[in-house]
Order: structure tokens, then sequence, then C-alpha cells
């Protein structure tokens, strides 16, 4: 019963958060269907909650990647399944990059940007030598074409203006065939 009450107040606060980072305790509460006391109880101020939602989102999306992406066989795949599996996630998306300085002096915010766009980059590369990608595009701008791609699909998703299904489908078409070896 603890861990659901927690799990709910979390994901209350990142769908709330996700599209509006100055929703109150209340609204969180409320989205959680739990009394503010509860809330309290469980994290007694707001930048508690904010670094529990923090930690939560950050480890989610590394889980659903390395999840999605287990078995495949070709880098062309691979990224299919990453950008899929980062669209599922899109709320965290939205709530861990909608602002670039949301979190900069957070303590629990450990982005490995570099680290991140080094394996995509590296991933990319992969898919340009098995000539899924065109080769004289560079890593690093089609690796910020993929973040933009995800981004734009959650931001869809969360203004209600594409289902979840189809942002992921014209997502990974247009970043595998939009930028498709000839």
């Amino acid at each position: 019963m603890r861990q659901r009450t927690r799990r709910a107040v979390l994901d209350a606060a990142l769908s709330l958060w996700s599209r509006d980072f100055s929703a109150s305790l209340g609204d969180i509460a409320d989205r959680a269907q739990v009394s503010r006391s509860t809330l309290h109880r469980y994290f007694p101020d707001r930048q508690a909650l904010v670094d529990a939602a923090l930690v939560d989102a950050t480890e989610t999306i590394e889980r659903v990647s390395e999840k999605a992406t287990a078995s495949c066989t070709t880098a062309a795949e691979e990224l299919d399944a990453l950008m899929r599996a980062m669209i599922d996630v899109g709320d965290l998306i939205l709530f861990l990059f909608s602002d670039a300085h949301r979190f900069k002096d957070n303590p629990y915010w450990t982005s490995n940007e570099d680290q991140d766009e080094q394996e995509l980059a590296t991933l990319i590369t992969r898919a340009q030598q098995q000539g899924a990608l065109a080769a004289d595009v560079a890593p690093s701008w089609a690796a910020g074409c993929f973040y933009a791609l995800v981004f734009a699909a959650a931001e869809s998703i969360s203004a209600g203006t594409l289902p979840r299904h189809l942002a992921a489908d014209l997502a990974v078409r247009t970043f595998l065939h939009g930028l498709a070896s000839h």
C-alpha cells in the first residue's frame, strides 16, 4: 500500500509538472487522489517531491530505453525502438527537458547529456555504416534531430494533437527516412 501511494503521488507530479511546473502540491494530491497530509508524509515539501520525481524520471527513461533496445539486431531497429520507448514516456521527457535550467543546481540532476549524446552518436554512426542513414550527415546533427523529434512527439501527445502511436510512427518515419541513404 505504501509503495502504491508513493507511486501515485510521483505519477501525478510527473504528469502535472510535465505540462505546468507551477502546479501546486494540492493539485498533485488531488490528481493522486490522496490528501495533502498523506502527500506530506511521503514528501515533506515541494523540493523533496521534485527531487524524487527527477530521480524517478531519469531512472525510468534509462530502464525503458535499455529494455526496448535489448533484442534489436541492427542499428536502425535500435534507433526505432529507442525513439518509441522515449516517446512512450513523453511526460518524463517534457518534465526533464522543457526548461533547460529547471534542474541546473539540483544535486540529483545527474544528466549525462554528453555521455548520452555520445552513445546516440555512436549508434547513429553504426546505422550509417550499415547503410540505414545517410553517411554525409554529422552524427551530432542527427542526434539533435533525434532528440528534437522525441520532444516534438511528446509535446504533440501532451497537447492532444496526435495519439501516441501516430506521434511515434511519424517521429520514427521522419528520422529514419528523412535521413535515409539514397
